[in-house]
């Protein structure tokens, strides 16, 4: 399935590749998958292998652990699909470049030339997410990549178009578990 994946500053890690095969078992679409110490544990010890050679006995084992745990892990709320249809990809630009716009679908729609009915029916059909789902989502990723940036959690809120900070917390935390400040903390 054809994906794409941002990432905002500094990153450190690795990527898992799978085999078909090995995949069974996992999510269908691509998501994002939380990351247990096991299993970053697994990934590390699996780097210094020599993937040249057949794998050992304790090797297999420690793989078929680590494709359990892959397996296991929850998904986090950090997917955005885009929509394809040129009318609605327009909508979610001018989202995510104006986050605290608080223009409705009727005129995002007439701005993009098409019907409000059409594209509520779309943005669902093509996202997997109603409108309002995939605007908050947006805001959501937006405000991950600013905290993240070390912006502070008032403007971070103001920026995005919440009324308070309390009640962009709220939202955080109903998201992601954790509020903004414990979020980014090991």
């Amino acid at each position: 399935m054809e994906h794409k994946v941002s990432i905002s500053g500094v990153l450190s890690g690795w990527d898992v590749m799978l085999t078909p095969e090995a995949s069974n078992g996992l999510p269908e679409a691509p998501c994002v998958l939380a990351v247990s110490d096991v299993l970053r544990a697994l990934v590390r010890r699996a780097t210094a292998w020599d993937w040249g050679k057949k794998l050992t006995p304790p090797q297999r084992r420690m793989l078929a652990v680590l494709l359990d745990e892959i397996r296991i892990a929850r998904t986090e709320p950090l997917h955005l699909p885009m929509p394809t249809d040129r009318r609605l990809l327009c909508i979610a630009t001018t989202l995510i470049e104006h986050p605290a716009s608080e223009k409705t679908l009727r005129v995002l729609a007439r701005e993009a030339g098409i019907s409000e009915r059409s594209a509520r029916r779309l943005f669902s059909a093509e996202t997997g997410l109603s409108f309002a789902g995939w605007r908050q989502q947006a805001r959501l990723l937006l405000a991950l990549e600013q905290l993240a940036s070390g912006a502070p959690v008032a403007n971070v809120a103001d920026g995005l178009g919440y009324a308070s900070a309390s009640s962009f917390i709220a939202m955080f935390r109903k998201a992601f578990g954790l509020p903004p400040r414990r979020y980014f903390v090991p």
